[in-house]
């Protein structure tokens, strides 16, 4: 019963220690808003979402309030107005107004009757109206432009973002992996060390193997420490990601084998096409375009006179109804500001036009370059793992003939080494594999699950 209960408790402690294994989809959890990386990836389509909202006040509401009173040695006069004007998306201006003048009015003839009037009119630029563009609705529509090229600019940011950390992720496999590797070489000296340590007290051995032993433990240990701070150094590099210090991420999680990563891994075979269709960076170029097509459109309008054209009713409270009409015209007979700007967005549709072409050409170098070299590293895993087996195996026979006096710790050692470095060129090599698939993904800009 004893036993029964010591096991149960023993089973409930491990319970309580257990760690999570550290995923690649765990990543996900991680990369939210409140973590600093992704919000700085993101964080400047916020600011011009507010930019947005401050061109939409161009068409707010206006109250206008004037009031003016002289006493002059020959005149005096009062003035007051107040006034309601509402601009509208196709250029138009309306506005409602109130206004009391007696007096000698000193800028313009204006009179009222003692109640004051009332004043409803209309502003129509001709052309503005015509073609449906405007200062204000094209400081607007550009406002809006720009916030879906940040906003694709954004989702481009993360995309690398992600990119980068799953790459962080699987180096830090790797150096786990290395470090298992080089414990494991170590404590085989340490053993052997141990071993000749009593054949030398038995007097079977020379003190020389105990020295060589204590040596072969010396060096290793050196490059024990070599490979822990890599390790270190790549721990604080993916927990800098994750926003997430490296001795929490130590304390919840422990690590997969790169290699069952490698196993696991599903390889992906994308397309240009599909490149070319997900890419945010690429579409950036078409909204640039989109806003350079809605300047031309107000350029266009250049080549006409600036009409403009009025209308207002006026009711006075004490005398009668009356109206006034404006009529203003301008226009440059040279028209060079015209011919300039039009051909200024000409080149500059052109030259978007070719940066894109660019895009495309080195995308579609760089899923090439990724393929030739993902073929390459296949074949090399392959062979890699072939020289896996015949080293441990030289290995194997080396320590045979060491036991039996045909051998000696120097030639040991040397296998072991050798050994060690093909194990870790084989981890390099699936290492390389799985970063390459992770690029290929972020060429394409793949959509992931999740990911904000």
């Amino acid at each position: 019963m004893r036993l029964f209960t010591f096991f149960i408790g023993c089973c409930f402690i491990g319970t309580l220690e257990a760690k999570e294994v550290f995923s690649k989809e765990h990543i996900l959890r991680y990369l939210d808003l409140n973590n600093p990386s992704v919000y700085t990836a993101l964080g400047k389509k916020y600011i011009y979402k507010a930019k947005e909202k401050y061109q939409l006040g161009n068409f707010d509401t206006n109250l206008a309030v004037q009031y003016e009173k002289k006493d002059y040695p020959v005149s005096d006069g009062e003035y007051f107005s107040t006034a309601i004007e509402k601009p509208i998306e196709n250029g138009m201006e309306f506005s409602l107004a109130y206004r009391k003048a007696e007096g000698t009015q000193e800028y313009n003839n204006i009179k009222t009757g003692d109640d004051g009037e009332m004043l409803l009119g209309v502003k129509v630029p001709v052309f503005s109206v015509a073609n449906d563009i405007n200062k204000r609705k094209l400081n607007f529509e550009s406002a809006k432009q720009d916030t879906t090229i940040v906003d694709y600019q954004s989702k481009n940011n993360i995309r690398l973002l992600y990119f980068d950390t799953v790459a962080a992720y699987y180096k830090l496999l790797y150096f786990k992996q290395s470090l298992q590797l080089v414990k494991d070489l170590l404590n085989n000296a340490k053993q052997r060390e141990n071993i000749i340590a009593k054949k030398v007290k038995l007097g079977s051995l020379a003190r020389i193997s105990k020295l060589e032993a204590k040596q072969q433990i010396i060096n290793r240990q050196q490059q024990l420490l070599s490979t822990q701070n890599s390790y270190q150094n790549a721990l604080e590099n993916f927990s800098k990601y994750l926003n997430l210090r490296s001795d929490i991420f130590v304390q919840e999680y422990t690590l997969p084998s790169l290699l069952d990563v490698k196993q696991n891994y599903v390889q992906t075979h994308p397309s240009l096409d599909e490149a070319l269709d997900n890419r945010p960076d690429l579409q950036v170029f078409d909204y640039d375009i989109k806003k350079l097509e809605l300047e031309n459109q107000l350029t266009s309008i250049e080549k006409y006179p600036k009409l403009n054209v009025g209308l207002y009713g006026v009711h006075d409270f004490q005398e009668d109804n009356g109206f006034k009409i404006t009529l203003g015209m301008d226009f440059p007979v040279e028209r060079r500001q015209y011919m300039g700007k039009s051909l200024e967005i000409k080149k500059s549709i052109q030259n978007i036009d070719q940066k894109k072409e660019k895009k495309v050409i080195h995308i579609r170098t760089e899923l090439n370059t990724i393929n030739n070299s993902i073929e390459t590293l296949q074949n090399n895993i392959e062979n890699a793992r072939l020289e896996v087996d015949l080293v441990e195996e030289l290995e194997a026979a080396e320590n045979k003939k060491y036991d039996i006096g045909l051998s000696n710790l120097f030639m040991v050692n040397q296998r072991e080494i050798y050994t060690l470095g093909v194990k870790k060129k084989f981890l390099k090599y699936n290492l390389d594999y799985l970063i390459l698939q992770e690029e290929l993904n972020k060429v394409v800009a793949r959509p992931i699950d999740g990911l904000l």
